[in-house]
């Protein structure tokens, strides 16, 4: 079972579903606000469009493996992430130098990178193997944004994916009233219609599909060494 957690700030949903996905796999793993930010800290992108970046799938696996547990991405787009919307050349220099660190890092680990699509089917299957898998989405069709976001498969029927959506509070706002907040199980199992999923589950311009599955690992690894 796949315990569901809430982001704790605008930019670490990344790392919400990394410590869901670990929790569901090691019942050992204690999820905690500083962990969350550690993770953030480890893979995030620096930058977005504007204010702190998200985080990237190979940083997300990455952190995976330095927490003892075996990961894989697969992504459909060679070469940097998330720079579609990013006008500012800057920005765009080090976020292309975040993923080819990423990459590198990657490739020294032997962290599968599968430069392709992934199916519902294949999801399914991973699933059912046990493994659990962040799935980045696009929130258009949840609140209009076109903000890349990060969940984790949480289960599946003949009609639906379900996810758990670590989105608890729209945290991007300086005031929120009470009425507001979701409920919690507003963001446990949330269903996406399987007609549906293709069209949320790509980012961009460019139509970035981007997973990072998890499985349980064989013994934990001494964080790297940033940088």
């Amino acid at each position: 079972m796949i315990p569901w957690l809430a982001q704790t700030t605008p930019f670490s949903c990344g790392p919400a579903s990394l410590m869901m996905a670990m929790a569901g796999l090691d019942d050992k793993y204690q999820p905690s606000p500083l962990e969350e930010i550690n993770i953030w800290r480890e893979a995030t992108t620096i930058f977005m469009t504007s204010g702190h970046g998200g985080c990237h799938p190979l940083g997300l696996a990455l952190a995976a493996a330095d927490r003892g547990f075996s990961a894989e991405v697969w992504v459909n787009i060679e070469g940097p992430l998330f720079l579609d919307g990013v006008r500012d050349d800057n920005k765009k220099r080090v976020m292309s130098l975040v993923h080819d660190a990423f990459l590198a890092q990657c490739e020294r680990r032997r962290i599968p990178v599968y430069y392709r699509d992934i199916d519902q089917l294949q999801l399914v299957d991973l699933f059912d193997a046990g493994a659990n898998i962040l799935i980045l989405i696009s929130t258009y069709r949840l609140d209009s944004k076109k903000a890349p976001h990060w969940v984790v498969l949480s289960g599946y029927d003949d009609s639906c994916l379900y996810v758990h959506d670590p989105e608890l509070e729209d945290l991007s706002s300086v005031t929120l009233r009470k009425d507001e907040n979701k409920d919690p199980l507003d963001c446990q199992y949330l269903p996406i219609a399987r007609a549906d999923f293709a069209a949320m589950s790509r980012f961009g311009g460019n139509r970035l599909r981007a997973a990072v599955v998890v499985r349980p690992g064989r013994r934990r690894r001494k964080p790297r060494e940033r940088t």
